[in-house]
């Protein structure tokens, strides 16, 4: 028997594409950088705070503004 699919309400896009990865503290750029684990991270170099890429904060992903 399988189970009914639920649609749950995920805050964070299916891609990156799109958007810039902005620190959930200061809301500034953050950098990709290669972790020593074979992963990677962005990183704020203004306020010291990081997240995996894989993983990244809700607040974390800023829309990219539309070319016009």
């Amino acid at each position: 028997m399988k189970r009914a699919f639920r649609q749950q309400a995920d805050p964070l896009p299916a891609s990156g594409r799109g958007y810039q990865h902005v620190c959930p503290h200061c809301a500034q750029p953050m950098t990709l950088h290669d972790l020593r684990d074979g992963d990677q991270g962005y990183w704020c170099h203004a306020c010291g705070c990081g997240h995996r890429a894989g993983d990244p904060p809700a607040q974390a992903l800023r829309p990219l503004p539309q070319a016009g």
